[in-house]
């Protein structure tokens, strides 16, 4: 009975860890839209003209806050009063949480593609 109670322990706990990453991918992801992010790296940090990819190979959040925190690019800098340390958390595990995009090959309309000269 004891260990019964152990492995639901067990998995409660495991279910808060998921549930709170999630809170903190959504935290992450209203934070990535108000600070205007998606501006230039796209709703899901696929990049565009303006800006680089930032998924799927999103990288660690030291490398991320130290961008947001002294760009000398065209990015602004991002102070903490604009966005602290643990927002700047919550959007690496918004990033993270994307899944990457579908192989191309994988996607019906593009396997019929014939190159043009």
């Amino acid at each position: 009975m004891k260990k019964n109670f152990l492995c639901l322990g067990a998995l409660f706990g495991l279910l808060a860890s998921v549930a709170a990453a999630e809170d903190a991918a959504q935290r992450g992801q209203t934070n990535f839209m108000r600070v205007g992010c998606y501006q230039c790296h796209g709703t899901n940090g696929q990049g565009n003209d303006a800006g680089p990819a930032l998924t799927p190979n999103t990288l660690p959040a030291i490398g991320i806050a130290s961008f947001i925190r002294f760009s000398a690019g065209r990015m602004p800098v991002y102070p903490e009063e604009v966005l602290s340390d643990s927002e700047i958390a919550d959007i690496v595990a918004f990033l993270e949480s994307v899944p990457p995009p579908p192989a191309a090959d994988s996607i019906e309309i593009l396997k019929n593609l014939k190159p043009t000269d």
